[in-house]
This record gives C-alpha cells, sequence and structure tokens, in this order.
C-alpha cells in the first residue's frame, strides 16, 4: 500500500471531505493525526493507526500545542518524526448577501479565521516542525518529502451569489496555496489546492438550510447531475499526498463533476 507506515496530518477530521480522507488513509494503513473542534470518529474497523485532537485552528496556541503532541506521538513510535502529508479540511460556510450589509462583518471575520487563518497556522506550523526535525538530524532528512493539500472550492475561481465572506476566503485559501509552493518547494514541499463543488456533506446542508429550502440538481450540479460524494474528493486529496503527483505543485484541482 502507498500510505502504508507514513504519518499525515488533516484537519476538519470529523465529518464530510475530512473524514472521508481519514478513512482513505486509515484503509491503506497510514497512521493518521486527526484535527477538529469536534468530536471525532475512532474508525477501529480500519487498520491504520489513528490520532484524534481537539482543537480550534483559529488558535495559533492550540496548533502549537498540538503539533507538540503529535511529535512526541511520533517519537513513542518510532517513525522518526517526519510528517509525509497535510490535509488542510477544516473550514466553514455562512450566507452573506450584500443586503446583510454591517451585518455581515462578523460572519466576514469569522470565515477569515477559520478558512484562510487556520490554513495558515497549520500549514506553517506543519513546515516550521519538518524544518526543526531536519536541523535536529543533520542529513538524515535532506531529501524527504512532504505534501500539503489545503482544500479550496469552486468557490476559489468563480464568484456565487450570496455566499461574499465564503468566496473572499475561498479565493485567500488558493492564492495562499500557490506562494506557499513557491516558497516550500526549494525544500521539498508539494503543496496543492482541490477545489470540490458541490458535496455531499454536512456544509451544504448548513448552506442550503440558511437559504430556506432542500437541496434541488441545478447548475452546481455539473454535467452529472448530482453532487460529489465526500469520498471522491478524498481519491483526489490522496492522489495529490501520494508519490504519483510528485511532480505536481501549485496546482488547482478542479473536483465538480464539469461545472460549465
Amino acid at each position: 500500500m502507498a500510505f502504508a507506515g507514513k504519518v499525515f496530518v488533516v484537519t476538519g477530521g470529523s465529518s464530510g471531505v475530512g473524514r472521508a480522507t481519514v478513512r482513505k488513509l486509515l484503509q491503506q494503513s497510514a497512521a493518521v493525526h486527526a484535527l477538529d473542534i469536534n468530536d471525532i470518529p475512532l474508525h477501529n474497523d480500519l487498520p491504520g493507526r489513528l490520532s484524534t485532537h481537539k482543537v480550534d485552528v483559529t488558535s495559533r496556541g492550540d496548533i502549537k500545542a498540538t503539533f507538540d503532541k503529535i511529535i512526541q506521538l511520533e517519537e513513542r513510535n518510532d517513525s522518526r518524526q517526519w510528517l509525509h502529508g497535510l490535509v488542510n479540511c477544516a473550514g466553514m460556510y455562512r450566507d452573506t448577501p450584500v443586503s446583510a450589509n454591517a451585518k455581515g462583518d462578523s460572519i466576514f471575520e469569522l470565515l477569515w479565521k477559520v478558512n484562510v487563518m487556520g490554513t495558515w497556522h497549520v500549514a506553517s506550523e506543519f513546515h516550521e516542525r519538518l524544518r526543526a526535525v531536519r536541523e535536529a538530524n543533520p542529513g538524515q532528512f535532506t531529501d524527504a518529502t512532504a505534501s500539503i493539500v489545503n482544500v479550496g472550492s469552486m468557490a476559489s475561481v468563480r464568484g456565487i451569489p450570496r455566499s461574499s465572506a465564503y468566496v473572499a476566503s475561498k479565493h485567500a485559501v488558493l492564492g495562499l496555496s500557490r506562494v506557499l509552493a513557491q516558497e516550500l518547494g526549494p525544500s521539498g514541499f508539494r503543496v496543492n489546492t482541490v477545489a470540490p463543488g458541490a458535496v455531499n456533506t454536512p456544509m451544504l446542508n448548513v448552506a442550503v438550510q440558511e437559504r430556506g429550502g432542500t437541496y434541488t440538481a441545478g447548475p452546481y450540479d455539473g454535467a452529472f447531475k448530482r453532487m460529489s460524494e465526500p469520498e471522491e474528493i478524498a481519491d483526489t486529496i490522496l492522489y495529490l499526498l501520494g508519490d504519483g503527483s510528485s511532480s505536481v505543485t501549485g496546482h488547482l484541482l478542479e473536483v465538480n463533476g464539469g461545472w460549465p
């Protein structure tokens, strides 16, 4: 198995695409550190090694403390402290029509903290810990590589009505990913962004509820006229984590079922 014995960090691991990614990695006997502000399922039916961490990604202090625990756990498990990949999947959606006016300010701030600052906190701390591992073990990890996958959205490249705060935050995630790809590439890090369309997750349910209706097929279902499932997005994430994408970085990979 391509991921057997490798160590990954996944934020937003309690539900949706994050949960599906955790399960896919565990199915391939990976070691996974799942982070979420909510309780995370244990997935005892799968062969990999799972460690769960309750954490608020908007808090740099929380993230630092969590990575302390992760490194300590990996030292005990004799993985030599190297982390092979990070999936930044923690995120949230709230409706922000222009008519919200000043009432939308607090929503903008909240989504910026979770979707953008959360991604920045975890990605920068992930890089810092691996830089420290290299410094503490001269010559041992010189050629080691790591892959970061940030979960954006088709909102990273489109304007979607009533979604100003979400669209702005996901555009920022894409920009951040592209900068990180350039900055971290020389040290062996790949950074890519996945852009899902409509996905059958609790986040989509929030969007539907805030608009006061039930989900019906529309242009955001793409050519297949259906929502994507979280597992389909997770499969794409695993491709970007794996050796089969070793020359792919700074890329936005749309997984939307063929949006027009």
